[in-house]
């Protein structure tokens, strides 16, 4: 596992928060509850490999404007 540590996921979780403050074709709650569904779901994941591709796909989706939804 890279240099992911617990400010880095806390970082990437709430930059995935402000972003959601900019949509304007989806709901705002129901994408701030997917964000947290989504965290607590990998919370409980175990193997590095498994926590790193997660975090990746965080980046990617923040990187690209949520998915298009901006």
């Amino acid at each position: 596992m890279g240099g992911w540590s617990r400010s880095a996921v806390l970082g990437l979780y709430k930059a995935l928060l402000r972003a959601g403050r900019n949509l304007q074709y989806t709901d705002r709650n129901y994408y701030r509850r997917a964000v947290a569904r989504e965290f607590r779901r990998c919370q409980a994941l175990t193997i590095p490999e498994d926590k790193e591709e997660a975090l990746k796909r965080g980046q990617f989706f923040l990187s690209s404007r949520l998915g298009g939804l901006m």
